[in-house]
């Protein structure tokens, strides 16, 4: 006999399937679209997801509401972007919103691009983390950034593409990995973790912890880069010279400062054409790999919920504020007209007309560059950017406290990096305070040592240089016989004898005439010079070299390289560089062997070769260098020195601060959300 119970139950499920066959054979309508003034359906019971939109949006229906006015009661059904019919395929891949409770697992990834040269790339330095912690108003926001051990902290949800390279764009590379500190600057290694932070690391770590849904920050950043030539919008049309300055060129035929001959005009308009829009366009060709595939760097991509591009950060903007030639008289009003065309462009090239955008209006020296800063921020302005463009000014996050140690600094730098300096005359100058706390290692003194030193020339083609350049220190292949030259027994008896400096020509500079020397350094190009001296004294806490070059130098000790400098310096002095124990592990009690290589200096608006050289060894005491310590607080108090910890760089990249960067991405960040939220 059946169980009253289960009768009862099996008729009911047998109904209910009945009537569901029913509503199936009399409703095929389906889902219906609201943003084609589709009604609810009859006996509707359910809520009604506006997905196809874009909008996170819902209509509930029940028997108490009419077909008469759903619109009146659902404001959010009304939204612009509801109307957007024509969305592109990127568009239509990113936009798909989220089921009412969903999680994190059932979301659209969310991606934000950052764009920008070098203060976008980041040079603030791991090393200037702790100066966030000394401002009470920063100290929480440093917390955020690192693990409890102190090291960075590691973004469980948020990834990077990170886009970048050497300023010419010439060997890019793609530096990926889940967000932490290194996603900075990377200079021609940008694969390789490099120490500094930009905007990125804390601007992840915000949204990582304002969002549920996983991110992606594809970001394209290199150096030097303007928005008027390299970064130029496409729609923006050709460069074209202001016509204050163009009627200047008009009046200079023959070309003058800054101003090419009227004949090499043309090839001026088409090289200029050529550079233009060229990072543009790789900033966009790599944000189209990146989300063809984004599994390729999130691995916690969704395929079936695909992505949503939720905000770019534009931080840009030095080169244009010191380019006189494109921006005359300080009048920034074509920056905005560009900005305002970059905008336009990206969203159409990325298929996404409503993105979020962010400007980040450049700050470098605080308050000032008024005008440069108002043409920044203006296209935010403009009522077709209304509701989803915002600047963010960052004049707000400027140290000032690095600011005014950054010229004491200078001298500070000047004052150590200088073992001796010359009197106008070029003699050595002996009263300078600072010189008697680094004493002469070895006998006899440098004044009195002899040298013996040999000039030669470049002979293989390799080893010529085709044409001028101000860093023209080089190695070449030295004559036959002199491959151990720098070793402590090399014969050098038939080399020339004499005394330091070794010079030529006329060297002038900062108000020192360089002109006498003790021995002449002939025509050729590269002076190889050796000299020895005793050592019986090596209580010495540090040691350093002073060394006189007008270009770039090998200095060798005992057989071994001990320093190379490739650039050159303009100031007739001598520079101090200060030793570790690698290097001074050569200088020993006894018999010692100093060598030194160089080249001379020349301009085409000098072409007389001119150079001068001179070199020996010092060493300070442990007792000394706690006086030169004391001594040196009048120029560099305490106060500065702390503030200084805090600074990589110089004032153009935000004095490499990681606490004026962590300060940006939060705000680039928060601004970013909020325009979400609209």
């Amino acid at each position: 006999m059946i169980n009253p119970l289960v009768r009862i139950v099996t008729l009911l499920v047998i109904a209910a399937f009945a009537h569901i066959k029913m509503a199936t054979a009399q409703d095929p309508v389906g889902v219906p679209d609201f943003t084609k003034g589709a009604k609810i359906p009859t006996d509707s019971r359910h809520d009604w997801n506006l997905g196809p939109t874009g909008l996170r949006g819902w209509i509930f229906t029940d028997r108490l509401v009419t077909n008469e006015e759903p619109e009146a009661k659902e404001p959010e059904a009304k939204e612009p972007e509801a109307k957007e019919p024509e969305a592109k395929e990127p568009e239509a891949k990113q936009q798909k919103a989220k089921e009412s409770g969903s999680d994190s697992a059932k979301a659209p990834l969310k991606v934000f691009i950052l764009a920008g040269q070098s203060n976008m790339e980041g040079h603030a330095e791991i090393r200037t983390f702790d100066y966030i912690g000394k401002d009470p108003a920063s100290a929480p926001l440093l917390k955020e950034m690192r693990n409890p051990d102190g090291t960075p902290r590691v973004c469980d949800k948020v990834w990077m593409s990170y886009l970048t390279g050497p300023y010419d764009g010439s060997a890019n590379g793609e530096g990926l990995g889940k967000l932490t500190a290194g996603f900075g600057a990377r200079g021609d290694q940008p694969t390789k973790d490099g120490g500094k932070i930009g905007p990125e690391f804390t601007f992840g770590i915000t949204m990582e912890k304002e969002l549920s849904e996983p991110i992606l920050i594809i970001k394209t950043a290199w150096g030097g880069r303007s928005l008027n030539t390299e970064f130029r919008p496409p729609s923006a049309g050709p460069y074209k010279l202001p016509k204050q300055i163009q009627d200047e060129w008009d009046k200079h035929p023959q070309g003058a400062h800054g101003i090419p001959k009227l004949e090499n005009r043309k090839k001026w308009q088409e090289d200029k054409d050529a550079a233009s829009g060229v990072f543009y366009r790789m900033m966009v060709e790599h944000v189209k790999k990146v989300l063809a595939d984004p599994a390729r760097v999130c691995p916690a991509y969704d395929p079936k919920q695909g992505y949503e591009l939720a905000g770019f950060v534009w931080l840009q903007g030095f080169n244009d504020l010191v380019d006189g030639q494109t921006y005359p008289n300080g009048n920034y009003d074509e920056y905005s007209r560009l900005l305002a065309h970059f905008i336009r462009d990206v969203r159409n090239d990325l298929s996404a007309p409503k993105m979020p955008f962010v400007i980040g209006v450049l700050g470098v020296e605080g308050e000032k560059n008024v005008n440069f800063r108002k043409a920044m921020a203006a296209p935010a302005a403009m009522p077709e950017f209304k509701g989803n463009v915002v600047a963010v000014d960052t004049a707000p996050f400027w140290d000032r406290d690095i600011e005014a140690a950054e010229p004491k600094q200078g001298e500070y730098n000047e004052i150590v990096g200088t073992a001796h300096t010359l009197k106008a005359d070029g003699t050595l100058d002996t009263e300078r305070k600072w010189d008697k706390f680094w004493k002469p290692i070895g006998k006899p003194l440098p004044q009195e040592r002899n040298w013996r030193f040999v000039m030669v020339d470049a002979t293989e083609t390799k080893d010529k240089l085709k044409e001028f350049t101000d860093r023209r220190f080089r190695d070449i292949r030295l004559p036959a016989g002199m491959e151990n030259w720098v070793m402590p027994d090399f014969d050098d008896s038939k080399w020339t004898e004499g005394k330091a400096p070794i010079g030529k020509g006329i060297w002038k500079h900062s108000g020192i005439t360089l002109d006498n020397y003790s021995s002449i350094w002939g025509k050729e190009e590269f002076l190889l010079m050796r000299s020895t001296f005793e050592v019986d004294n090596l209580d010495y806490d540090a040691y350093r070299i002073a060394i006189l070059a007008r270009q770039g130098f090998h200095v060798y000790l005992n057989g071994h390289k001990i320093h190379t400098y490739i650039w050159w310096l303009d100031k007739p002095q001598y520079r101090a560089i200060v030793l570790d124990k690698e290097q001074t592990q050569y200088l020993k009690k006894g018999k010692n062997a100093l060598a030194v290589y160089a080249n001379d200096q020349y301009s085409p608006n000098s072409p007389e070769h001119y150079a001068a050289l001179d070199a020996w060894l010092e060493g300070i005491t442990k007792s000394e260098q706690e006086k030169l310590d004391l001594a040196l607080k009048e120029v560099l108090s305490p106060k500065d020195r702390e503030a200084l910890k805090g600074a990589s760089n110089g004032g153009y990249h935000y004095f490499g601060s990681a606490k004026i960067f962590a300060q940006m991405g939060k705000a680039f960040a928060e601004a970013n959300l909020k325009l979400i939220k609209k």
